[in-house]
């Protein structure tokens, strides 16, 4: 009773509200609360007694987790889709800046600890949960996280309806209607250099040498895109 009294309580290594966090949005009580740390700690905070780690080797771990995850998913969501519809899909899913949307919506972004500069970490945001995620397999097991990032991130988060818009190839399907038709389509892309000297294309579809639709974009790829996209509406 007296030994009792006199034992120091264990400092909590994260904080009240990181905690309350894990609860509220994942439905987690950390069991070993290191992991969750070493999740959310950037390679370029300075390391401490109570932290010695980053997240980089979590990140490695988590990334597998949720490719995984993602492809049980839509792979039981889709049960009529090809293998290349699903690889697709799913790489839009996993893509950093989708992470990146992912972990902002979750507000992931209150508790992320590193050396703040006037460079900005693009991938801080997504490797940050893949991360969380690699420490939550750890923590709790594979079939736990499985479940969490299947309820709380798939389920609730990520937006299939406009995911599968985006992932729509609309040349793809310009061509095809085309090629239906016996007509002959042509993609005529430009560079334009604009006031803060930053590349922009321009792309504009031709339908038997008549102008159909015009898209503008940061690579070539997107403006095609929208060329073919605006061209499909006009048809």
């Amino acid at each position: 009773m007296i030994k009792r009294l006199f034992q120091r309580k264990k400092s909590s290594l994260i904080s009240t509200q990181y905690k309350l966090f894990l609860k509220e949005s994942l439905g987690i009580t950390p069991r070993d609360e290191k992991w969750y740390l070493q999740a959310i700690t950037h390679r370029s905070k300075k390391k401490s007694e109570e932290n010695k780690g980053d997240n980089e080797r979590l990140e490695f771990l988590g990334d597998a987790l949720i490719s995984l995850v993602v492809a049980d998913y839509l792979f039981s969501k889709f049960p009529d889709k090809d293998e290349g519809y699903l690889t697709q899909l799913r790489a839009k899913i996993v893509s950093r800046n989708y992470l990146n949307k992912l972990a902002k919506k979750l507000q992931l972004d209150e508790f992320i600890i590193y050396q703040k500069t006037k460079n900005t970490y693009k991938s801080l945001l997504g490797n940050c949960l893949e991360a969380l995620f690699g420490a939550i397999m750890i923590d709790q097991g594979y079939e736990k996280a499985k479940q969490i990032f299947t309820v709380k991130i798939l389920e609730k988060l990520v937006d299939l309806k406009q995911v599968k818009a985006e992932n729509r190839d609309f040349k793809s399907e310009l061509f095809m209607l085309f090629q239906k038709q016996n007509k002959t389509v042509n993609i005529d892309i430009k560079e334009n250099q604009t006031t803060n000297n930053a590349k922009k294309f321009v792309a504009v579809v031709f339908m038997d040498d008549k102008e159909l639709g015009i898209g503008f974009g940061n690579a070539k790829k997107e403006a095609e895109q929208e060329a073919c996209k605006n061209s499909l509406t006009l048809l």
